[in-house]
């Protein structure tokens, strides 16, 4: 009974919470980074081999310890992070800057059999740790289901981005060598822990900051933000079939004609517009909703807009939680939801102006009886 009452008394997180903390937003940048020097050094280790004239055995070492360090990640992780977070990533970092520093320092250790395990399995610690102590750190304040989905999802969206980093390191292994390929790991490995350093506590098994930011509700046309939303796409398509069916080249000729000049700049300033428009749009919409009934589950505006902007699978986990939300909100009124999450969830990664248009039309009823303008 005594441990029963003293995890209902732990606090609730939810994906809001989590997007609207700093810790969080540090584990995205610095598994972003690991993500990014691992990859490209792991990729890159072949030819880092031939050039320093290492054997394809040595290398194989290297790959056996990166596996090697993944379970002890997994150790750090499910034993050392739900007590001290912060320490289970520091130091590991910093033993694997330490070896990287000395692989960079002493080319002469590149072929050292017992070396090249070392900073195998300090690499693969480093890139297995973020990962699984980052879901430690996220369960630790008691998410529901789809809260903690949506912030691993985000979270791992980091992984997306990291895949340029071995055509970055292939083109800098070219142009500037294998130090400089090492030496970019090593920033990248130095720049996350500086990242990690600042947050106090980088676990959330703490009581979330409370978060209200209402602004007035307004109803707008469903339709006219959905055609709004779309107009640069059509200008696309209209350019794409136009060259197509009637073979126009209007930007491969030495000379464009004025009125290709003239189509681009408009082109440009549409895309433009319909940029900041969505961004006014989520804006508005986070604070509206906040205004109509303060809730934990919305998103400040402010942190919100940057989400859409810069974050991958930021927008699509942004739409589906306003979905969520605004059912709920009708079925605790006694009213029919109003969306189909299996349909906005379509539309949201098909067309998302149409799962926008969805989520503006269930906001306007769920105004309705209040003082939406």
């Amino acid at each position: 009974m005594t441990t029963t009452s003293h995890t209902s008394a732990q606090p609730q997180w939810t994906l809001a919470d989590f997007l609207c903390t700093y810790r969080y937003w540090a584990l995205f940048l610095a598994w972003l980074l690991v993500a990014f020097g691992t990859q490209s050094f792991s990729i890159i280790m072949p030819a880092i081999a031939s050039t320093a004239g290492i054997s394809y055995t040595h290398v194989g070492l290297y790959y056996l310890g990166f596996g090697a360090g993944w379970f002890s990640a997994a150790i750090l992780a499910f034993v050392v992070a739900g007590r001290s977070g912060k320490a289970a990533l520091i130091w590991p970092m910093t033993i694997c800057a330490i070896v990287l520093a000395a692989f960079m320092l002493m080319p002469s250790l590149w072929g050292a059999p017992l070396f090249l395990p070392l900073l195998g399995m300090c690499m693969g610690t480093v890139a297995a740790l973020f990962p699984l102590a980052t879901a430690v750190f996220l369960l630790g304040g008691r998410p529901g289901k789809i809260d903690f989905a949506g912030a691993l999802v985000l979270l791992s969206a980091a992984l997306l981005a990291s895949f340029i980093g071995p055509i970055f390191s292939s083109i800098l292994l070219e142009i500037l060598g294998a130090i400089s390929v090492i030496a970019v790991m090593l920033a990248c490995v130095i720049i996350a822990m500086a990242l990690i350093l600042p947050a106090k506590n980088i676990a959330f098994d703490d009581a979330p900051r409370p978060r209200h930011q209402p602004l007035a509700p307004r109803k707008r046309s469903p339709l006219l933000v959905a055609v709004i939303l779309m107009v640069g796409a059509i200008l696309w398509l209209a350019l794409v079939v136009g060259s197509g069916i009637f073979g126009l080249n209007m930007f491969m000729s030495n000379e464009p004609s004025a009125a290709a000049l003239l189509f681009s700049l408009a082109l440009l300033v549409t895309s433009f517009a319909v940029v900041i428009y969505l961004l006014y749009w989520v804006y508005r919409i986070h604070g509206e909703l906040a205004g109509a009934q303060a809730s934990q589950r919305l998103v400040t505006p402010l942190p919100a807009m940057f989400i859409a902007l810069l974050v991958p699978l930021g927008l699509p986990v942004l739409i589906m939680t306003l979905g969520e939300l605004l059912n709920d909100r009708a079925t605790d009124k006694g009213q029919k939801r109003p969306l189909s999450i299996g349909w906005l969830a379509f539309w949201t990664f098909c067309v998302p102006p149409i799962a926008i248009a969805m989520i503006q039309n269930a906001a306007n009823r769920s105004y309705e009886g209040g003082q939406a303008v």
